[in-house]
């Protein structure tokens, strides 16, 4: 059967739902509106207006001004409990543009439902450095697909009257001295990798809010740039929504006044009335400069309805309808990466046994670290999904295997004692201070049995805040067993751990949870004096202190599950500990423990798959010719061990593509020689060729190409047509190509269209992204897809004129399912 399927703009398939605006006819009455305001403000009201409280921004209850009031996001509503959607890449993995409509539209109901109207996402910064610890919030390496994606997910978060704030503009592409770095990147390299997504999302998505990065862009700290906020922001690209900086990003007050930050968050250290007001009287700032911020303010305002009156349904939290999307796109972001002898899907019919084996399998893990941690409503275990997919008749052997950093293993109370404590009480004193240097008289002092805290966003008693304050817990540990144990601390922020007055543990610095381990040795019997400070100093309050204790070979279980089993699961990975908001991964291999843990099962049972569950990029070189199966599972939100099973036994068919490139080595990448960076600065000295576009023109050999993933059918694309539109300036090209799925079982698959300059004038990739669409087909089933290059698809940047050009002559569209498998070619004339 063959069908005809036309896609536009180079998208998959959209639900094309309008996004709520004003319309043409009510701009010029809300622009009166917004003027009649303005005149009616004082200028202190006016400044008062340009910095934050917090997550608000200040009302003007006089003029009945509302606040805007914000929540982080991008990947859930972080405002206690919520739905915890998959991390963006994974989004980004299912090269659906329908999907992330539908995932900002669950998104904003959230967020609505929780009584705020401003949600801190899209992350749409490029992954250039793999290590980086926000890559999983984020769209991956390609400018384009970022772009499709960012462009529906605004689109969907601003339909339900909910502010999405493009983030971090721009370049914010590490988290190493994210706060100072200066990142020296040329301008072609800005324009062709860095700003299209953001200009996309503004231009396209027409995104209300933008955020500020931490860094500096050629020697200007972000939040006061003029040439990213006023030359290409609000002149070049016409935005006229606002500009805040992300939290604490302002580092002056004239500049950035003067140069495009409209919103100081998350308070005014430098914008603030008493600060601005002489500045303004001694016209160093111009009140219409001030005007213009306010301006922008109530257009963002009235553009999301915070003047209305009307009530609405308020929509719940967990709503089945937003558990559907999150499912959804676990459902179709799951990649499968290697199927040796069709190791999977599991054939259940005869499976007696399985092992279930890993860090990841009885932990879920929802979404990485930082900002962007969703407490969930409900979460599952991959195991405990498994169990109930696979039913009673199949026999699961679990074990751990081994444990990442932070997972250890809480110290028990029973061996745990107080200072100077006669009685044998157990626990350990915490003293309590509302200050981070641990100073003065502690305002609580109280028992605590263990250290096991996740206080998250709340506060850790009455009288306390939930920032700035910090803990001091003292005791005795005496062990019941001898030998060598492995002592782990992990907090957000500062953590120092002593052990009989010795410094064993020292991470007092400002980051994300972060898990540090000592190994130390202990007699059974034997009191030692324990010793940790902590201290919070913004965000989530995170206090851990476990151990793991000698002469657990958690190995050797794991071998005993594999070696009894007809197929061994490993879950491996990360979590929130290796990839968070903070910093950056020291490597990006999995680490030795998981490592020797994959070898020994693959020994132990030649059916071994490993599922995968990392945010961004993880070498496989020292293990992957020993297993059968390698799955990307990402970071799969609350409904990912549903989806994860599903995929498993064949209830669903694996869709999702990779959005970035698995390099076989750190060395390959593009941004070895220059990350982390020296002297405070980055050069980002491999240009326009970042992620495949480097691996293409440097021809280095990777272990999964960009825009990979595979299937349990087989597909087959064929009679590729290419042919230019109408006549016209801006004449495009209509490609269409034949699909069809010679397998035996429906399925996904994502048609990819690149361009190469054949005889390039200047320095250009070997092929780029330029059209892709997802199509499902039923086995033996046929589609003609149809997409749209448009004259930009040819484009380049031109430094030197400051402007983009199309060069004429020869190119070739290049199409396939991925960026290494381009079976069909066809050359062109572009004139």
């Amino acid at each position: 059967m063959e069908k005809i399927l036309t896609l536009t703009l180079a998208l998959c398939t959209c639900v094309l739902i309008t996004v709520a605006k004003p319309n043409r006819s009510t701009l010029p009455k809300i622009e009166k509106k917004i003027t009649g305001l303005i005149t009616m403000m004082t200028l202190e009201e006016k400044l008062d207006m340009l910095s934050g409280m917090g997550f608000n921004s200040k009302p003007v209850n006089r003029l009945g001004i509302p606040d805007l009031r914000m929540t982080d996001g991008p990947v859930g509503v972080r405002w206690s409990a919520s739905t915890a959607f998959p991390v963006s890449i994974m989004l980004a993995a299912t090269w659906d543009t329908s999907l992330a409509y539908r995932y900002g539209w669950a998104l904003a109901r959230e967020t609505k439902a929780k009584e705020r109207n401003v949600i801190l996402g899209p992350c749409i910064n490029i992954n250039r450095v793999p290590q980086g610890g926000r890559n999983f919030e984020s769209y991956g390496e390609d400018p384009f697909l970022t772009s499709r994606i960012a462009v529906s997910y605004v689109q969907g978060v601003q339909s339900q009257n909910v502010i999405a704030t493009v983030k971090h503009f721009a370049t914010n592409n590490q988290e190493w001295q994210r706060e100072s770095i200066n990142n020296k990147v040329e301008l072609r390299a800005l324009y062709e990798i860095y700003l299209p997504a953001f200009k996309a999302a503004v231009q396209e998505g027409k995104a209300m809010a933008v955020m500020s990065a931490y860094n500096k862009l050629n020697g200007s700290y972000c939040s006061e740039s003029s040439f990213l906020l006023q030359d290409v922001l609000k002149t070049e690209w016409k935005f006229d929504g606002i500009v805040m900086s992300d939290w604490g990003a302002v580092h002056s007050t004239l500049e950035t006044a003067n140069n495009g930050l409209d919103l100081e968050m998350p308070d005014g250290r430098y914008l603030n009335r008493n600060i601005l007001l002489p500045l303004v009287k001694e016209e160093k700032i111009k009140e219409s400069t001030i005007d213009d911020k306010i301006r922008r303010m109530l257009r963002v305002m009235f553009g999301a309805g915070l003047f209305d009156t009307v009530r609405v349904e308020k929509p719940k939290t967990n709503d089945p309808a937003h558990r559907k999307v999150a499912l959804d796109v676990a459902r179709a972001g799951i990649i499968l990466l290697k199927n040796d002898n069709a190791v999977l899907p599991l054939n259940t019919s005869a499976l007696k046994s399985v092992a279930v084996i890993g860090p990841n399998a009885l932990v879920a893990r929802t979404g990485g670290g930082g900002s962007s941690m969703v407490e969930p409503v409900s979460a599952e275990s991959p195991l405990n999904a498994l169990k109930k997919a696979l039913g009673s008749r199949v026999t699961i052997n679990y074990a751990v295997g081994s444990r990442m950093a932070g997972d250890v293993a809480v110290i028990d109370p029973s061996v745990l004692y107080l200072p100077h404590d006669t009685t044998g009480k157990h626990g350990l004193l915490g003293e309590y201070f509302t200050n981070i240097e641990l100073s003065g008289e502690p305002v609580l002092r109280r028992i605590d049995s263990t250290i096991d805290f996740r206080w998250g966003s709340g506060s850790p008693a009455a009288g306390i805040g939930v920032d700035f304050f910090s803990v001091r817990w003292t005791g005795k540990i005496r062990p019941a067993e001898s030998g060598l144990y492995e002592l782990t601390a992990a907090t957000d922020d500062g953590v120092r751990l002593y052990i009989d007055n010795k410094l064993v543990i020292d991470n007092w610095t400002n980051h994300g949870v972060e898990a540090r381990s000592v190994r130390y040795e202990m007699a059974a019997g034997t009191s030692y004096d324990i010793r940790m400070e902590y201290y919070e100093y913004a965000g989530d309050a995170v206090a851990l202190l476990g151990w793991t204790k000698p002469g657990q070979n958690e190995l050797t279980e794991a071998v005993a599950a594999a070696q009894k089993s007809d197929v061994a699961l490993l879950f491996v990975g990360n979590s929130f500990h290796q990839e968070s908001e903070g910093f950056d991964r020291p490597s990006i291999e999995l680490d030795p423990e998981q490592v020797a843990l994959i070898n020994a099962v693959a020994k132990a049972n030649q059916n071994t798959v490993v599922l995968l569950q990392a945010g961004a990029q993880v070498t496989m070189e020292n293990w992957i010719d020993n297993v059968r199966g390698v799955v990307h599972a990402w970071f799969p939100g609350q409904e990912g061990a549903q989806a994860i099973a599903e995929m498993l036994t064949g209830a669903i068919n694996p869709s999702g593509k990779l959005p970035v490139t698995i390099p076989k080595r750190w060395e390959d990448c593009s941004a070895f020689n220059s990350y982390p960076g020296k002297n405070g600065e980055t050069e980002y000295s491999d240009g326009i060729f970042v992620g495949y576009r480097h691996f293409d023109e440097k021809n280095i050999d990777v272990r999964y190409p960009f825009g990979h993933g595979m299937s349990y059918t087989t597909f087959a694309l064929s009679n590729l047509k290419v042919a230019p539109e109408a006549k016209g300036k801006a004449k495009g090209y209509t490609v269409k190509v034949m699909v069809e799925n010679t397998g035996a079982m429906a399925g996904e698959e994502v048609v990819q269209v690149y361009i190469h300059d054949v005889k390039a004038k200047i320095l250009r990739p070997a092929r780029e992204l330029k059209a892709f669409a997802k199509i499902a087909l039923q086995p033996k089933e046929k589609k003609v897809v149809t997409l749209q290059l448009n004259r930009n698809s040819f484009a380049y940047y031109d430094d030197s004129k400051r402007e983009w050009a199309t060069t004429k002559g020869e190119y070739e569209v290049l199409v396939g399912t991925s960026s290494r498998n381009l079976t069909l070619k066809q050359p062109i004339t572009v004139r």
